[in-house]
């Protein structure tokens, strides 16, 4: 039974001064990281934490991130990953929807939790500054003894639950285990990308998306060199490519299709091997630019949070098949099929239903809704619609659910409406996505009055969801309306709504 923080540990026996983590200019070596990991395990002992328990984990990106993934991993703890942009509701619900021993949050989000009375100071580490009579990361760290390398947990014990949206709604928390983690950085990753301790490998996206998560992992699991960015700078990304050699990376496909214009001024980039994109496909006319200026492999893949990567497409190479998000991955089954269940034939348009060994270990306390998520063959369903062709490439098409898809990241419709349906004049409101070429897509609200006539400023309702959404889930375009179509027993259209609507 592998366990995350002793394969990271062995590279630290192995190569006890190489550097694990860059960020910020600042080199951390295999040495100083699981010194760092030792000194929370302990402090987190101190604080009663042991297997099976979870902590809440609200940081920008960073060193800390990789500390506290680490000394969860030994101690056979969860960790619940979430953005420090939440807020309102939603940061109170989050907590609620899974309860958490401990949490490690920064400053802002400390502070309203302290202020809610939703969790103890003694229970609440903050990692920048401390904001009240909680506990602060640094003294706390310092505070402790190195813990013992024993470790705890591991194959199938949830690891990480990944939350599928902001929570004034119903998320579904995905539970991840060591295993499934490992699988996919090793499986999915380094096998298949054909990777090495030599790498050096860049994180440009928030690190509590599970695709970052592996990021930061897989190159400390193998002995290479993870390069941390705080958030996705264009000229930041030249730079640190340039001085610390990075030769692999994940990246959205937004951030691909940003660098296009600096793309042209001649950036050293001959260290790059291979660019995995992920999140949307990427138009034509952007895969055709990028391959004009990258000298390395061009990827794209196709997947979702509850089985990982699906699909992965080589532009790089078979240009033959553009359109395409490609094959299935060596240990993925995929097939199309339509609502019935039954498999269509090639170039027929259906659900995207697979297995693999990559998969989630369900959602977490919904044994139900995890059953229900697979068909009697055990295939998943991903809610998402394509086609294959003759030759067994897979060509998205769209999304078969309410569910957003913004920069990469799952929205629920429901979860903005709750929000917005809080205003004291708004009688109902339905919210979709719209084609956004940046994003993939935005949000949009339509809305009606509980007054005939009456005209709503729509600054009171960019306030109101300020306040309380995060930043994906905030609406791009708000439209008032007349009213809204219904059902003869007064159910809203979405469906209608979105297609009236959607330009």
């Amino acid at each position: 039974m592998q366990n995350i923080f002793e394969l990271v540990n062995k590279q630290r026996v192995a190569d006890p001064h190489k550097v694990a983590i860059v960020y910020e200019g600042q080199e951390v070596s295999y040495a100083k990281l699981i010194q760092e990991t030792l000194k929370l395990s302990q402090g987190l002992k101190s604080l009663g934490l042991g297997k099976g328990q979870r902590i809440a984990l609200f940081a920008p990106n960073g060193i800390e991130y990789a500390i506290v993934l680490l000394a969860a991993a030994k101690l056979g703890v969860a960790v619940v990953p979430l953005p420090i942009t939440l807020k309102g509701m939603a940061l109170i619900n989050a907590l609620k929807k899974v309860p958490v021993a401990c949490t490690i949050a920064w400053s802002s989000v400390s502070s309203a939790l302290l202020e809610s009375n939703v969790i103890e100071p003694g229970r609440l580490i903050t990692l920048n500054k401390k904001v009240g009579d909680e506990l602060e990361w640094r003294a706390f760290l310092d505070a402790q003894q190195n813990d013992d390398e024993s470790f705890e947990g591991g194959g199938s014990d949830p690891y990480i639950l990944t939350m599928t949206s902001g929570s004034t709604g119903e998320p579904k928390p995905i539970v991840l285990s060591q295993q499934c983690k490992i699988a996919r950085a090793f499986e999915a990753t380094v096998n298949y990308y054909s990777l090495s301790k030599t790498d050096v490998v860049l994180v440009s996206t928030p690190l509590y998306h599970s695709l970052a998560e592996r990021g930061l992992l897989m190159p400390l699991m193998l002995g290479a060199t993870t390069v941390i960015m705080p958030k996705f700078n264009i000229n930041k990304w030249f730079d640190l490519i340039t001085n610390y050699g990075v030769t692999f990376m994940f990246s959205v496909s937004s951030q691909l299709e940003s660098l296009i214009p600096e793309l042209q001024k001649g950036h050293d980039l001959s260290s790059l091997k291979c660019i995995v994109s992920s999140s949307a496909v990427l138009p034509s006319e952007t895969k055709d630019r990028l391959l004009q200026h990258l000298d390395c492999r061009l990827h794209e893949c196709y997947g979702a949070s509850e089985v990982g990567v699906v699909t992965d497409f080589c532009v790089s190479e078979d240009r033959h098949k553009r359109g395409s998000v490609g094959k299935p991955l060596p240990f993925v089954s995929l097939k199309i099929v339509d609502k019935d269940g039954l498999q269509v034939a090639p170039s027929e348009v259906g659900e995207i239903v697979c297995t693999t060994s990559t998969a989630f270990n369900g959602y977490h306390k919904l044994p139900e809704q995890t059953k229900k998520a697979y068909d009697k063959d055990g295939y998943f369903s991903t809610g998402d619609l394509g086609y294959l062709d003759d030759d067994g490439y897979l060509y998205y098409v769209g999304r078969n659910k309410e569910v957003i898809s913004t920069g990469g990241i799952n929205v629920y419709p429901q979860d903005i409406e709750s929000v917005i349906k809080t205003h004291p004049h708004i009688a109902d409101c339905v919210a979709f996505g719209i084609p956004d070429q940046k994003f993939g897509e935005v949000v949009k609200v339509v809305y009606v009055s509980n007054e005939a006539d009456s005209v709503i400023d729509e600054m009171e309702i960019r306030k109101l969801c300020f306040e309380q959404l995060t930043d994906y889930q905030q609406p791009r375009e708000l439209l008032q309306v007349p009213c809204l179509e219904r059902s003869g027993l007064g159910k809203i259209l979405r469906n209608e709504v979105k297609l009236k609507y959607k330009h």
